[in-house]
């Protein structure tokens, strides 16, 4: 028995040793290896079998001689690891990869050639080189390689980029006319730059694709993205910045550019061949290089045209219930403050923004019968998407409190007429600046008739109104690219509105109404435009010219004596064009 169990002993102690020293005559033999000593490997690292890899960690640095390849890779199937604080260098090529596949290269570290390349992976097929955030590709020339003039063409290369890839000269990313088919993305916080005026950024063969939503920039304004083969596709998207020309070659067919910079964004791109365009969001893009510009300023004409028929609505009611109480025909004024809100709908195209404006409303008796009105605002419209209108606007009319305009329809009528000034200042993408970025202003008027008449009803019978609102802006110019046409507004609204006041004693009252408000745009929905002297036309969808508004009000008054009241209000209101608003009035009784 214990001879036996001696025996098994021996044996498995023999079975380890076998074992261990198969796996030392492998690993002794493999050329995979793990440079982690903190220090730096002169000795070219040779890849040749399939499946194994090359890792340099813990802030190493493997770099070689003047022309020796830092890492030499003819294996399938190798992955090259680069991590944060580590690097591989050489003069001539840091990673070569020819005629290898499913090479797979990923750095967080540096990757760098003082001479030529610093990715070769010319003639692989399904290579993929990701660069991580932090990490940085760079070269003298040619920083990536990815195909082979005269050789076996490169195919399915797969290139992602959220680090810095760069080249001092020649490209970034390199690849000649021949079949080399390459995806590249360059994320949000990639960068791909190169400071050659012959060579563009980017330049891929045929079948490829480029998307971009980092920065993708030549430094001496030259091509930033060239195809140089057929059916090439190239994707602008988010927020990405493009400095330099975007281009093909000669001969090239099947070229697109596609944007997807989001709704409203207003961009233009110097692009040199016949590339097919495409707006994945849905915006008019004109062709003659590309452009697009949001329609914010256009779109919204006949929403402001109705805000501001609204809030004189409001204003004349405040006054008459305020003039009911009185004894005299004084004057009366109130200072107002409003914010509105619309979300934004990309199916219909319509902006989100975000408005304020202060304003002041002036009435005065003229005779017996008949109320000056003016109107003062100013106000600040932010749309989404980097484009802001300020506006300064006066209007004034007569307010006819107790006869018909029109006839013998309507109990209380006005009239009213205007200017507004607007200041918009919009920035937009572009390749045509160095920082892929153009700031572009405007200064227009727009002119403005309002007016409208009301049957007042007595318990609790709503009353019932009209109201007709039309503007007119000129033909103007932004500083650059956009040209506008002129455009005329036409709004019919029907309504419906009450106001209930309870009196606590003879000086003290609270006032509470609602309003409905149907509107429709009754003018032409096109807007005509041009970008860079191209014509376009921007037609307004039917939802967004029609609007049902719900408005609520609660209100404190305070008589101070037979002549003076001061009157508090807030206003509430709600549309099916996705628009909030909330409104404060303050007014006080004076003689003026």
């Amino acid at each position: 028995m214990p001879n036996t169990k001696n025996r098994i002993l021996n044996f498995n102690i023999f079975f380890i040793k076998i074992l261990f020293l198969f796996f030392v005559y492998t690993f002794a033999n493999a050329d995979s290896n793990t440079i982690q000593d903190g220090g730096t490997t002169t000795d070219q690292q040779n890849i040749d079998g399939d499946g194994e890899f090359l890792t340099v960690k813990s802030s190493s640095t493997l770099a070689t001689g003047a022309t020796t390849k830092a890492a030499n890779v003819t294996g399938d199937s190798v992955t090259v690891t680069v991590e944060s604080g580590s690097t591989i260098s050489a003069n001539t090529v840091a990673v070569f990869g020819d005629t290898t596949s499913d090479l797979t290269v990923t750095n967080t570290g540096t990757i760098t050639a003082s001479g030529t390349t610093a990715i070769d992976a010319k003639a692989t097929a399904n290579a993929t080189i990701t660069n991580n955030s932090g990490g940085t590709i760079s070269s003298n020339r040619n920083t990536i390689r990815v195909s082979k003039t005269g050789g076996t063409n490169t195919t399915g290369m797969t290139i992602n980029n959220s680090g810095t890839i760069t080249a001092t000269n020649g490209s970034a990313i390199f690849g000649t006319a021949a079949g080399n088919t390459v995806t590249i993305t360059n994320n949000a916080g990639g960068e791909m730059t190169n400071s050659d005026s012959d060579n563009a950024t980017i330049r891929v063969g045929v079948s490829s694709s480029v998307t971009n939503s980092g920065t993708i920039k030549n430094d001496v304004g030259s091509d930033s993205i060239k195809l140089y083969g057929n059916n090439g596709t190239i994707t602008l998207k988010d927020q990405g910045i493009v400095v330099g020309k975007i281009a093909h070659g000669a001969d090239i067919t099947g070229s697109t550019l596609k944007i997807n910079h989001g709704v409203g964004q207003g961009y233009y791109y110097d692009i040199d061949g016949d590339f097919s365009l495409e707006d994945l969001d849905g915006n008019t893009i004109v062709k003659g290089s590309a452009g697009s510009v949001g329609q914010g300023g256009s779109e919204i004409l006949d929403e402001l045209l109705s805000y501001k028929s609204l809030n004189i609505r409001k204003s004349l009611t405040r006054y008459k219930s305020t003039k009911d109480n009185s004894t005299d025909n004084n004057g009366w004024g109130e200072a107002n403050f409003s914010t509105l809100k619309r979300k934004q709908n990309n199916q219909n195209l319509s902006l989100g923004f975000n408005y304020t404006g202060l304003g002041i409303n002036l009435i005065n008796p003229y005779d017996k019968d008949k109320n000056f009105i003016l109107s003062f605002e100013t106000s600040k419209q932010n749309f989404t998407k980097n484009h802001t209108v300020n506006r300064y606007s006066i209007n004034s009319g007569f307010y006819f409190p107790d006869r018909p305009l029109f006839n013998k329809f309507g109990n209380e009528s006005y009239l009213l007429a205007g200017i507004t000034l607007n200041e918009s200042d919009r920035e937009i993408l572009t390749n045509t600046t160095a920082t892929g970025k153009l700031d572009i202003t405007d200064t227009y008027e727009t002119f403005e008739f309002i007016g409208g008449t009301k049957i007042n009803n007595n318990y609790f019978i709503p009353n019932v109104g009209l109201t007709f609102g039309f503007s007119h802006t000129p033909t103007h110019s932004e500083s650059k690219f956009y040209k506008w046409d002129a455009k005329n507004v036409g709004n019919l609204s029907l309504y419906f509105d009450d106001d209930y006041k309870i009196n606590f004693g003879t000086n003290h009252s609270f006032n509470i109404g609602w309003m409905l408000d149907l509107r429709k745009m009754l003018t032409s929905k096109d807007q005509s435009f041009q970008v860079n002297g191209t014509d376009a036309t921007y037609k307004q969808d039917d939802d967004i010219t029609e609007e049902v508004t719900l408005a609520a009000n609660i209100g404190y008054e305070k008589k101070i004596s037979d002549q003076h009241f001061l009157k508090f209000n807030l206003d509430s209101t709600t549309s099916t064009q996705e628009l909030t608003s909330f409104s404060g009035n303050f007014s006080y009784k004076f003689t003026f």
